[in-house]
């Protein structure tokens, strides 16, 4: 404002010099006191009448100030989002008094001075005005406009309105003092009417209250703020701690601190994004090290170098480093992406690296992508055939028209696709050196980190340098291997800041005080350092020069966020107008495809195309491939997380669910290969029962490919999905589903003895009851009978067994009746009662001899029941005394097991019988039957089985008189 003009039209325009003269200017007119004008000899009179001028034209200030300001916050404004906000509540303390006391007219008078000042400097720190409530305000930081240092601009300014309100002159004929409260958390936030009103941008959370409560805990003219903005602050300012406090409608004690001055000290921030791909700095010994290993590697001394550290100190920076750094040198590379969301599907980034390699397109038919994966192969086998359909399996490519099914189990399919993946990277080996690089271990998934074990121990003999880059918390079995070496990533120093800074500025100086703010934020962090000079560029304070850059004008307060979420939201803010897209391809995940996103994206063609160009531009994303097929990448999962949990749940809500229909529409494939990612997206849109279905899917999906682990989690999330859903019949029957394919996958991933084993196939009996089909019935039956027997609860095991014979006889079924009569010979057995044993075995033999067709249906329940009857009838009559008899037992187990080629029967069969040489039979038949078993457990994986068959093995040496071999293998 003009000041000269101001004081003509008070009829006060003689002192217009004297304000000139002392830079008295309408920027510092409401910080002015009487005293002042005292000072530059402005006689009582008129020292009154300008007093008063500048109340009232402090009092008009505020509406008019904040309206514009509102105006245009409102036009940046989101809808409703969430938001990390810290707030402020100020209480004009001892108004009641005043307004008892006071002329309303000179009240009003009071209360305008009061908000104007409030007003004032709350909008000086970009603090939002949300409500004046008579003798109190209402003050955001972080909305509409997020700052690194919301926490402290809040405190600061309360420190400013307190100083400002003490100063203010009113006809209250004393010295106005307030409380204030502080406190920071997530709310829901926005403008809810679109019209930019104050009263429309309301805010929901625990912040305001808790902000509420705190003000009216301090004295007047005094600070308090919550722990938890004081985690926020560091030592930035000098903090009383107030104790904890009985807060009414906060269930647990809070703490609370009273803020006294400014200190010196400034506050810090921990390093939580990776690192970008600017020129490596600063890792001179890391990569010296590196490159030692590698040169081990590339002589035949295969090295594992696990690089760990925080998110954004430069782990896979590091790892790309290596790679530019030897790149003229011969050799392939290869890298593996783990992904959160990834991390229960099996082999998704050898699936996502064998794609890409391929030169797999969106549109490619079945037929095109299976002669692309054949040209792949032959870089690195002559037995293109026999693998191709392996790798087909596993990319869910079909192949029956070109190539003949996989006549194998779902074990042996997984094992020989573990065996294929390892074969081809030794024999890219074995033409030239390897660089193999697996990032984000710690998200990967079970199968994918057994082929890491698997490609560890095979690498030490291979001119191979394997580099996994991980967080602190993941630990490798392998860590403490001879050829595994652990790099820990530390922080840069000042010198090596001050050299980045200038890569990320191009070479060009910054102001000697922006550098030093630089330095003293970033704490050696890259990322953090790249993020801030990068934010300072962008930020229109300062001006470049052939050499540098110069301030241009004071340098604010550096936009680099006190914690990740801040600063991520800070970015994403300065692209309003593109964030939307932003927040709906962190919906999808933190890859997202173009096709996708337009199919989801409510905008047109080109429009959608501009934002992804900005994001892009921003560094937000990055592109892999050309539009159409593009695919984008979230920077950092954390940046996705950021645009992610901005987002209102309901709107989360509503996007998962169009993101799951549109997949289940125009990506049908998608549900069928990768089902558990609809079943995510179903989850999060709410819609629970559909969810479950997809869980299911995928956990059967999973089971099929022998990727026990993830069926297990599969399952289980969709068990406690279930539990969600409304109490109806449907509910029961779901959740029965779940648990019949749960008991099969927890027996395989923790054996049959397993209590939770037994626990899995209790509750689906329990949930079966006394209905559902004979099949169903006799799986729940049969789990539950194994997991007793196997963990020797012979009791509990003839109980079920009894339960299978009245199964059977209910039902007049022969096939499972001759199953119910094996699992009470055998258990009899165990029991030592011989002779009823032996009578319900050879009930069981007579049954399988005049029903073969019956009983060969309920052979999926366990193996072939001739074969295993007759290994038990065998050391039943050896028990019993007689050794002919159980020795042409044997013989005819041995002879159906090698005619039918059951592996899992042949293997079990051949195990009890090596007991027969323990208790007086043939030890040496004993010896060669356990032998044979173990080769057939360890080729299959019956991990259970092989564990036996090596304790009757070792029994059998120290029978022998090799004791030390055989107490070893016991």
């Amino acid at each position: 404002m003009n000041v000269g003009s101001w004081l003509q039209k008070l009829g006060l325009g003689q002192y217009e010099t004297a304000f000139a003269a002392n830079a008295i200017d309408g920027d510092v007119l409401a910080d002015l006191t009487e005293a002042d004008f005292e000072k530059i000899g402005i006689p009582l009179g008129d020292r009154k009448r300008l007093m008063r001028a500048i109340n009232a034209l402090v009092a008009e200030s505020p509406q008019i100030v904040t309206k514009k300001e509102i105006a245009e916050h409102a036009q940046s404004a989101p809808g409703a989002e969430r938001r990390h906000l810290t707030v402020m509540i100020c209480d004009l303390v001892g108004s009641t008094a005043l307004t008892a006391r006071l002329d309303p007219e000179d009240m009003g008078a009071v209360i305008d001075a009061y908000h104007a000042a409030c007003a004032r400097i709350t909008l000086s720190y970009d603090g939002f005005l949300a409500d004046f409530r008579g003798d109190g305000i209402l003050a955001y930081f972080g909305y509409p406009r997020a700052h690194e240092d919301d926490a402290e601009r809040t405190v600061r300014a309360g420190l400013d309105i307190i100083a400002a309100i003490a100063r203010l002159e009113t006809r209250a004929g004393e010295p106005l003092s307030v409380r204030i409260g502080i406190a920071t958390g997530i709310v829901v936030v926005g403008d809810l009417g679109g019209e930019g009103k104050l009263r429309e941008h309301a805010v929901v959370g625990d912040a305001p209250n808790l902000a509420a409560r705190l003000q009216a805990l301090g004295q007047p003219n005094t600070v308090v703020i919550a722990e938890s903005t004081r985690r926020l602050l560091g030592d930035l300012f000098r903090l009383r701690d107030l104790g904890q406090h009985e807060i009414k409608g906060i269930d647990e004690p809070v703490m609370a601190w009273a803020v006294e001055g400014l200190s010196a000290s400034e506050s810090r921030f921990e390093a939580v994004r990776p690192a970008s791909l600017t020129h490596l700095i600063g890792r001179e010994g890391e990569m010296e090290f590196l490159l030692e290993r590698q040169s081990l590697a590339w002589k035949g001394q295969g090295q594992i170098i696990l690089i760990s550290g925080e998110a954004g100190i430069g782990k896979s920076r590091l790892a790309t480093a290596v790679g530019e750094r030897i790149a003229r040198q011969s050799h392939a590379q290869f890298r593996y992406q783990c992904s959160p969301y990834h991390a229960n599907s099996a082999l998704r980034p050898i699936i996502d690296q064998l794609e890409r390699a391929a030169g797999f397109k969106a549109d490619d038919t079945p037929e095109l992508r299976l002669e692309k994966l054949e040209v792949l192969l032959a870089l690195s086998t002559t037995q293109v055939q026999a693998v191709a359909p392996l790798f087909a399996a596993l990319l869910s490519i079909p192949f029956a028209n070109r190539y003949p099914q996989l006549a194998l189990s779902p074990a042996q399919q997984r094992r020989r696709t573990l065996a294929a993946l390892l074969d081809q990277f030794e024999s890219h080996a074995r033409k030239r050196p390897i660089l193999l690089m697996v990032e984000d271990a710690h998200w990967a998934d079970d199968t994918s980190l057994e082929l890491l074990n698997l490609i560890v121990e095979r690498a030490r003999q291979l001119p191979m340098l394997v580099l996994v880059t991980c967080r602190p918390e993941f630990e490798p079995p392998w860590a403490g291997l001879a050829n595994v070496e652990t790099l820990v990533l530390g922080r840069l120093n000042r010198e090596i800041v001050a050299r980045l800074v200038m890569q990320v500025a191009n070479g060009r100086l910054l102001p000697p005080e922006v550098m030093e703010q630089i330095i003293a934020k970033t704490d050696g962090n890259p990322l953090f350092v790249e993020e801030l000079t990068k934010a300072v560029l962008e930020a229109g304070i300062l001006v470049e020069q052939p050499t540098g850059y110069r301030l241009d004008g004071p340098l604010p307060p550096l936009a680099i966020p006190e914690t990740l979420h801040d600063s991520l939201m800070a970015r994403l803010d300065r692209l309003h107008s593109v964030k939307e897209i932003a927040q709906i391809g962190a919906v999808i995940g933190r890859d997202f495809s173009y096709s996708l996103i337009r199919a989801v994206a409510s905008r047109d063609e080109a429009a959608l195309k501009y934002a992804l160009g900005e994001l892009e531009q921003a560094e937000l994303v990055y592109r892999h491939g050309e539009l159409p097929d593009a695919v984008y990448r979230f920077k950092h999962a954390l940046v996705r997380d950021a645009a992610y949990e901005s987002l209102l749940r309901r709107r989360r809500q509503q996007l998962h669910g169009q993101i799951a229909r549109t997949l289940e529409k125009k990506f049908p494939e998608l549900a069928t290969s990768e089902p558990e990612i609809l079943a995510h997206h179903f989850t999060e849109a709410g819609m629970l029962d559909v969810a479950t279905d997809y869980w299911l899917k995928a956990g059967n999906h999973a089971l099929s490919r022998s990727a026990n682990a993830e069926a297990v989690k599969h399952l289980r999330r969709g068990i406690g999905l279930t539990r969600e859903l409304p109490e109806f019949p449907e509910r029961v029957r779901k959740e029965l589903d779940f648990y019949l394919a749960l008991g099969p996958a927890v027996a395989a991933t923790e054996g049959d003895a397993a209590q939770e084993t037994s626990r899995v196939f209790s509750h689906a009996r329990n949930l079966l009851g006394d209905t559902g089909t004979l099949n169903e019935q006799m799986t729940i039956l049969w789990g539950t009978y194994l997991a007793h027997s196997m963990r020797a609860e012979h009791s509990a095991a003839l109980e079920v067994a009894r339960q299978c014979l009245n199964l059977a006889a209910d039902h007049d079924h022969p096939g499972l009746s001759a199953l119910a009569n094996r699992f009470m010979g055998q258990t009899l057995l165990y029991m030592g009662a011989f002779v009823d044993a032996r009578a319900h075995l050879e009930r069981t033999l007579a049954l399988c001899a005049n029903n073969p067709e019956a009983v060969a249906t309920y052979r999926r329940f366990g193996v072939d029941d001739q074969v295993n009857t007759l290994s038990f009838l065998a050391l039943t009559l050896l028990f019993l005394g007689y050794p002919e008899q159980s020795a042409a037992a044997a013989e005819k187990a041995e002879t159906r097991a090698r005619a039918i080629g059951r592996a899992f029967t042949t293997a079990l069969g051949f195990t009890n019988m090596a007991a027969l040489g323990i208790i007086g039979g043939d030890p040496r038949r004993a010896l060669a039957l356990a032998d044979e078993a173990i080769a057939l457990s360890v080729e299959n994986e019956f991990a259970s089985l092989e564990r036996r068959a090596r304790f009757f093995r070792g029994s059998l040496l120290a029978q022998a008189g090799d004791l030390q071999a055989g107490i070893e293998l016991m």
